[in-house]
């Protein structure tokens, strides 16, 4: 399907009107006018503080961030848990059992080097040493990967958030409109997604641990906890295989996404070494590289082609670019980064998208009258 974007909304509007908005948010800063370039560029800039906002004011949204959060903690903690216990392996494979080979004579050196291996200081000085060294490395990965990880997790839980926050602004989410196949209630799925992922994450621990079939004996809960979910409430698995379907195609999408943000990069990495403006024009790509993925959750509820989600970007370069930019220098913030810049990121993305000018994604003959002419 070719989407017809709402000047405003930004879903699909082939007519003069927009069934989801139309054309009138309750939100004050999306019924203004249509900003000028200068004022487009602020909006990139406050679109982040803009969503964090949102997500402090708005009741019944902040608990959907709890699952992924919970989740990301748990694979982490995982991941440390068999890093921890692989380098014990290690240690205890290089424990010193015998002082013959350090040939040594006969006295208080000796003596020492006896009593130390007996009361394995050394093997416990190590495993304290590689402990630290351990903590220090994962606390740097964690702080480079925990953000990767959250907002893989949190998408499905951003979805919904951003379609709360649409139900506010224009007074229905406009996405149940378009795709949603059941009238199941969204608590309800998600009680039921919790249960399920809860005994996947379990599972996934139990097969990491365990060894021979009983380890993938183990994976067998996760379809038994699929099933009883969809044996207790039968429109669950129409629900969930609509999500399946969706969130197959936004991957997708968001990988090819994914793809040209880095092949951009890449290409132009070469900026940086040139005097002065080098630098300046190679933040610049990154910032709209950044934006790319960080806009893919609004960009895939509106059912976006990657050509038009381009199409859209480019006419809106600066905005874009000053919204990457300031996400990403606050993903940076260590521990509250990741945190609290995912979701704001996301909701802030969501009310730049809704914010800035998309009469250029419509053709000339069903563009509504006071739209902006094109760039």
């Amino acid at each position: 399907m070719q989407t017809v974007p709402c000047h405003l909304c930004g879903y699909d509007a082939p007519g003069q009107e927009c069934r989801h908005c139309h054309h009138t948010a309750a939100e004050p800063s999306l019924a203004d006018p249509r900003p000028s370039v200068v004022l487009g560029v602020l909006d990139g800039l406050r679109a982040v503080p803009t969503g964090l906002f949102f997500l402090a004011t708005t009741s019944g949204i902040k608990r959907f961030l709890i699952p992924p959060f919970l989740l990301t903690l748990a694979l982490f903690a995982l991941l440390f848990w068999w890093s921890w216990g692989g380098l014990n392996a290690l240690l205890d494979a290089a424990a010193l059992q015998d002082i013959s080979s350090l040939e040594l004579e006969e006295g208080w050196l000796q003596d020492v080097a006896t009593w130390l291996v007996e009361k394995q200081v050394v093997v416990w000085t190590a495993r304290l040493s590689g402990w630290l060294v351990l903590v220090l490395t994962s606390s740097l990965v964690a702080l480079y990967t925990f953000s990767v990880a959250y907002e893989a997790l949190s998408g499905p839980f951003l979805d919904e958030i951003q379609g709360r926050l649409e139900e506010r602004w224009f007074g229905r989410n406009p996405r149940n409109t378009i795709q949603r196949p059941t009238d199941l209630g969204v608590s309800r799925c998600i009680a039921l997604s919790v249960g399920v992922c809860s005994v996947a994450v379990v599972a996934v621990a139990a097969w990491w641990t365990l060894s021979g079939a009983t380890a993938w004996l183990a994976l067998l809960a996760i379809p038994l906890a699929v099933t009883l979910a969809v044996l207790v409430e039968r429109e669950y698995g129409v629900w969930l295989w609509w999500v399946l379907r969706v969130e197959g195609h936004t991957l997708w999408v968001s990988v090819k996404a994914s793809l040209l943000a880095l092949l951009v990069l890449l290409l132009f990495f070469w900026l940086k070494f040139i005097p002065v403006v080098g630098y300046i024009l190679f933040v610049a790509l990154a910032g709209f590289s950044t934006a790319i993925t960080l806009l893919d959750i609004p960009f895939s509820r509106r059912q976006w082609s990657l050509e038009k989600r381009l199409q859209f970007m480019l006419h809106q370069f600066l905005p874009t670019v000053a919204f990457g930019a300031v996400a990403s220098l606050l993903f940076l913030i260590p521990v509250l980064g990741p945190i609290l810049m995912v979701p704001a990121a996301s909701i802030g993305g969501q009310w730049l998208i809704c914010r800035l000018d998309k009469s250029s994604l419509r053709p000339k003959a069903l563009r509504v009258t006071g739209e902006a002419p094109e760039a």
